[in-house]
């Protein structure tokens, strides 16, 4: 089953190779659609001249069955630009312009009677909601580009994407920007002009035909298909290996899993085990039992360790107990551990002591950075909302471990501390530096 999976997803692989050559084949060297512009074609055929702008230079038709001949008489005028030209009309019955966004060249059959100093102006004339009206032809985009040397280049192959808009019809309009381009989406008129720079004067144009052609898919749609459907194929390959492997792996998995449940049976019993041995039961943080491995360790770096402890006593809790009860108590104990948890750092190890006492050790960690720290916490704790809305406060004493001390002598020293700074009035830190055996007041 597998090698004919494997087979079927080849012979896919190959036919989408084979239609990916044929359609860039077909795209770059087949058939492309025409537009020919030519006497007898359907469109409508209009001359035109400046004598709608205040000019008074006069353009007329004719044609017979090759050519339209346009015979402009150019007379001077106020009008500063004087013109004549022909257009080819392309709206339909609905009122809609020709789609040519994916056509991309024009190859225009025209010329003067005689060579001219001047050019022919080529125009596709867009229609865009965005700035042109139906009853106002001068906010109608023009695409426009001018040839010169028609004698000596006949016909002229142009690229539209080479055709530019006027800056005159972009002051004039207050185009924005986003629509500075060239646009052929819904072009409404094809026009052929005299250029600029013409001098009074009678000249004759002579248009065989207009041809624009383009592709019957856009280069762009054409990629952007071929690459969804390589995506497609890509992924379902994936997919398919990623279920393949998944399989395979679920059946190695299903010969380990009676060892790996009774792996996780013995795992969390022993966690189980090892929590009631080192965990205090009502706060969840380490007992003494649990902090225990903390002294066994190394911590001199050089002739100083680095390890201080915290000593952490809540003020007055007897009497929390006795006026509340142990039910209160107990819930003070929780939220006391769990602010002390929430406002220390991962590396450093919190364990009830006993009672309403706390240690918190401090691995890598200075007798400054240490008080520091105690302090922090006494505030919080000052701070934080309490059960039965009590005040409860705690007092410190903090120690550094000192060279070759014992860690009895250690602890001895930060419980020290925390005696002095409960007879000092409570809701303080004091910190044992010895030798010389001096506590400092850190509040």
């Amino acid at each position: 089953m597998t090698i004919q999976h494997d087979i079927l997803k080849a012979r896919l692989l190959g036919l989408l190779i084979i239609i990916t050559f044929v359609a860039l084949a077909f795209q770059a060297y087949g058939p492309q659609k025409v537009l020919s512009l030519e006497p007898g074609t359907d469109y409508h055929v209009e001359v035109i001249d400046d004598r709608g702008n205040g000019g008074k230079s006069v353009a007329t038709l004719t044609q017979d069955a090759e050519k339209f001949i346009l015979n402009c008489d150019m007379i001077q005028s106020d009008y500063p630009w004087p013109y004549c030209e022909i257009s080819f009309i392309l709206i339909d019955d609905k009122g809609n312009g020709k789609d040519m966004s994916n056509y991309h060249q024009a190859t225009l059959w025209a010329k003067y009677s005689t060579p001219q100093h001047f050019g022919i102006r080529f125009q596709l004339i867009n229609f865009n909601p965005a700035y042109s009206t139906a009853d106002d032809p001068n906010t109608l985009k023009y695409n426009a580009i001018e040839l010169f040397d028609t004698h000596e280049r006949f016909p002229q192959i142009i690229q539209m994407h080479h055709m530019q808009v006027p800056t005159w019809w972009l002051s004039q309009g207050k185009i924005a920007p986003d629509y500075w381009g060239p646009e052929f989406n819904n072009v409404r008129g094809v026009q052929i002009s005299t250029g600029e720079g013409a001098k009074p004067g009678k000249y004759q144009m002579i248009i065989d035909r207009v041809e624009i052609s383009g592709k019957y898919i856009n280069d762009r749609t054409l990629y952007f298909g071929l690459l969804c459907i390589w995506t497609l194929l890509a992924a379902a390959f994936l997919i398919d290996t990623l279920l393949k492997t998944k399989k395979e792996l679920n059946t190695n998995l299903q010969r380990q899993k009676q060892l790996e449940a009774l792996n996780a049976l013995l795992n969390k019993e022993h966690r189980q085990l090892e929590d009631r041995l080192t965990r205090d039961p009502l706060t969840g943080v380490l007992n003494r039992d649990g902090l225990a491995p903390i002294f066994k360790q190394n911590w001199s770096t050089d002739s100083t360790p680095l390890l201080s402890l915290i000593f952490i006593d809540i003020d007055h809790f007897k009497k929390i107990n006795d006026t509340y009860g142990h039910n209160v108590g107990d819930q003070v104990l929780l939220a006391f551990a769990q602010t002390l948890s929430e406002n220390t750092r991962s590396q450093d190890l919190l364990a009830r002591w006993g009672g309403e006492e706390f240690v918190l050790a401090c691995p890598d960690t200075t007798l400054e950075k240490a008080s520091g720290l105690a302090e922090k916490l006494r505030r919080c704790i000052e701070e934080n909302e309490w059960p039965k809305a009590l005040q409860v406060t705690a007092s410190f004493g903090v120690a550094q471990m000192l060279q070759q001390e014992s860690p009895t002598d250690f602890i001895a020293r930060a419980d020290k501390a925390l005696y002095v700074a409960k007879a000092q009035g409570r809701n303080c830190v004091r910190v044992s530096n010895q030798p010389p055996a001096v506590l400092t007041a850190v509040k």
